[in-house]
């Protein structure tokens, strides 16, 4: 797994295995409440994972510094895996219908769908297949790191 912050949102991309324990802790260190836009060949959080995200979002959703009226984050998952597209389902029965999934070829729907701003569409598709670049590196030489901010 490895992510990158473009503006506002986030792009988080799995390869074919779950996150490990460590990089789901750096992910969440990071994450901010801000939309994501996930492109996955199969990979996602196991039950701990999702169960630790939805703690994250609790406790920043409780933070003095939460706007309750603010618009409610999206994630827009891209990916071929009827797996994947199972755990969503379970992901909405705590987030309602905050989430979606998009076949390989629709990533142009799945930044609509988050409301992504035209002017960052190619930045996320770029960092897209950095980071996809960046996980096939991190195979051979171990746990995958987050990329700087480009937004």
């Amino acid at each position: 797994m490895a992510f990158q912050k473009v503006g506002d949102y986030f792009v988080l991309v799995h390869n074919a295995m779950a996150p490990t324990e460590e990089e789901w802790d750096e992910w969440l260190l990071h994450y901010t409440y801000e939309s994501i836009l996930i492109v996955t060949d199969g990979g996602a959080p196991t039950a701990s994972q999702r169960k630790r995200m939805k703690m994250r979002v609790d406790e920043l959703r409780a933070s003095p510094s939460y706007v309750p009226n603010k618009k409610e984050p999206k994630v827009a998952t891209v990916t071929a895996s009827s797996f994947v597209r199972g755990v969503l389902t379970a992901l909405r029965w705590f987030y309602h219908d905050a989430y979606a999934a998009f076949p390989p070829d629709h990533i142009n729907q799945a930044l609509m769908y988050l409301d992504v701003p035209p002017r960052y569409h190619i930045a996320m598709r770029t960092a897209v297949q950095t980071l996809r670049v960046q996980l096939k590196k991190a195979k051979t030489a171990g746990p995958s790191k987050t990329m700087p901010d480009e937004g």
